[in-house]
């Protein structure tokens, strides 16, 4: 997520909550220059007032980075660990059938290297 994305996210949230710059500067203990500084992406806002804003304006942190409420999952952790675990090893199971192919594409080529340098000795040894 870039710094401009965040200041847009920061500045319709608090247009929603119906605060202006000034009471979100005064309320973050911040000159309005450097609270306006933020909505224009003039200063880097990954730092603690990312936690103030979001708190200030009723949002989690996710909301104001991202632009939305991530959906919570209703799923349980051992469900989540079990649908990533078994991606893991497919994944796993496929890096090593890609492993494979290149080492095998590996011998491949070296053994034509090797046929190329026995022909361009061969072709040295006819001149």
């Amino acid at each position: 997520m870039d710094n401009n994305s965040i200041k847009e996210n920061i500045s319709s949230i608090r247009k929603k909550k119906g605060l202006t710059q000034e009471e979100m500067a005064h309320s973050l203990g911040i000159s309005l220059t450097a609270y306006r500084d933020l909505e224009k992406g003039a200063t880097s806002i990954i730092n603690g007032n990312i936690y103030k804003i979001a708190r200030l304006t009723g949002v989690t942190t996710e909301e104001l980075v991202l632009g939305y409420r991530p959906e919570q999952s209703e799923g349980n952790i051992e469900d989540v660990r079990s649908e990533y675990g078994s991606k893991v090893e497919n994944l796993m199971t496929r890096i090593s059938d890609l492993e494979k192919i290149v080492a095998s594409l590996e011998e491949t080529v070296e053994s034509k290297n090797e046929i190329i340098a026995m022909l361009k000795k061969n072709i040295d040894g006819k001149r």
